[in-house]
């Protein structure tokens, strides 16, 4: 369902720009031949977060934090139309007949022309399928909000991981040349109601009486959220309280790689 990749430049340089990558996606789960239930998950929203420990000597320049603003640029549209109006001018001819002179009045059509104007305002800009808003936690950590732009759920990447570090670290160690280099995690968390659980479908009726008996509900709903704690808890993440709406689950963590610099 996400993916997350997180790396630096090695840590010899006075700053060093934190790249991110992170994709959504549709999981398929529950093909286990143990797992009672099968079904697709989705996530709706989610923030990526940035964790910098308070014992790391690192720290965050402010000024390069990516904070996201969409580009959009307006135009001024000026139109001109021409209309063309019909006018009368009166004429007079006359004819011989037998009973005398007679009069006999033509018309003569004159087109007089008018112009109008309209103005327009435009504007254009890149829409992207992910909405990203730049804030901070509780905690004090940075952390881009998501949610899809015309979807119901998270699909692909919110950004371009080269082109688009999330911040720049500061290595604020004495000695750069030699010590444990600092290391910082990126996280992607999201709340219970932020996860969509489609087509689910319970495999086995006779494991399934049994799996009712354990979780002490008949609830299918039950059985998915136990298969999801039990995966991420597997991985070693954090799932409080999924039973809750606003229970807090945390998607994956990884600490961002150093890598070699050109």
């Amino acid at each position: 369902m996400v993916t997350i990749e997180a790396w630096h430049d090695d840590f010899g340089k006075p700053r060093v720009n934190l790249h991110a990558d992170v994709v959504f996606g549709t999981a398929r789960l529950g093909g286990e031949a143990e797992s009672p239930v099968r079904f697709r998950l989705r996530v709706k929203r989610a923030e990526v977060i940035v964790i910098v420990p308070d014992s790391e000597p690192v720290s965050i320049d402010r000024l390069s934090v990516s904070r996201d603003s969409p580009e959009l640029h307006g135009r001024l549209k000026e139109a001109f139309a021409k209309k063309s109006q019909g006018g009368v001018k009166g004429g007079l001819s006359a004819s011989l007949s037998k009973l005398g002179f007679s009069g006999k009045a033509s018309a003569e059509a004159q087109a007089e022309a008018t112009v109008s104007a309209s103005k327009e305002f435009e504007m254009s800009g890149d829409v992207p399928l992910i909405s990203v808003t730049q804030s901070k936690t509780a905690d004090g950590h940075y952390r881009w909000s998501l949610e899809p732009h015309n979807s119901r759920a998270l699909e692909g990447r919110p950004w371009d991981a080269m082109q688009q570090p999330r911040l720049a670290l500061q290595d604020n160690r004495k000695d750069r040349s030699s010590g444990i280099p600092p290391t910082v995690r990126v996280e992607v968390h999201c709340k219970r109601e932020d996860l969509e659980i489609e087509d689910l479908v319970i495999k086995d009726e006779s494991q399934w009486e049994a799996v009712k008996r354990g979780l002490g509900s008949g609830n299918k709903m039950a059985a998915a959220e136990s298969y999801i704690r039990d995966r991420l808890m597997s991985e070693g993440l954090d799932v409080v309280n999924i039973e809750d709406v606003f229970g807090q689950i945390t998607l994956g963590s990884v600490i961002a790689e150093s890598i070699s610099g050109k």
